[in-house]
């Protein structure tokens, strides 16, 4: 009997959570993911310590009616040493669920969108760059938040 009550208790907690965690939701559908651009170019001899530097940058449209959201990330590696250089460019395209409580698609998409984008791009340029025969470039965690807002103050 004891076991059953606890077994129910779980199956209740179970539910309470997964009702709070689809009440917390955006609103907002994650509808495709294009890789825009991508170019790479290395010299032959490489250096075996990389010194890079990382820049982003992003554009950002709205449809007419306000509800679906374009969003391009650009990524640029260089090597100080100018030994390779590697450009992403991705897009997310989002739209409101129409029956669904929203969140601002604005607010989307200073905060959420480039984040939920950025690890496409760390997929692409670790490939890319393990492919071309050089020490896989593992792009650290990054507050792209402040890294855009910085580059567009």
């Amino acid at each position: 009997m004891y076991h059953y009550l606890i077994v129910i208790c779980l199956f209740v907690k179970i539910q309470w959570r997964l009702k709070m965690i689809k009440e917390k939701q955006p609103g907002i559908n994650f509808e495709n993911i294009i890789l825009k651009d991508l170019s790479f170019t290395r010299k032959p001899e490489m250096l075996n310590k990389l010194e890079l530097s990382i820049e982003l940058d992003n554009n950002i449209s709205f449809s007419e009616k306000k509800d679906k959201l374009t969003y391009e990330l650009i990524c640029s590696i260089n090597d100080a040493n100018d030994s390779f250089k590697i450009n992403c460019t991705m897009v997310g395209i989002f739209s409101i669920i129409s029956e669904e409580k929203n969140m601002d698609l604005t607010q989307f998409a200073n905060n959420n969108a480039p984040a939920l984008i950025f690890p496409y791009i760390r997929e692409i340029i670790a490939t890319t760059t393990l492919k071309a025969g050089i020490q896989s470039v593992l792009m650290p965690p990054l507050n792209i938040y402040a890294l855009i807002n910085k580059k567009n103050k």
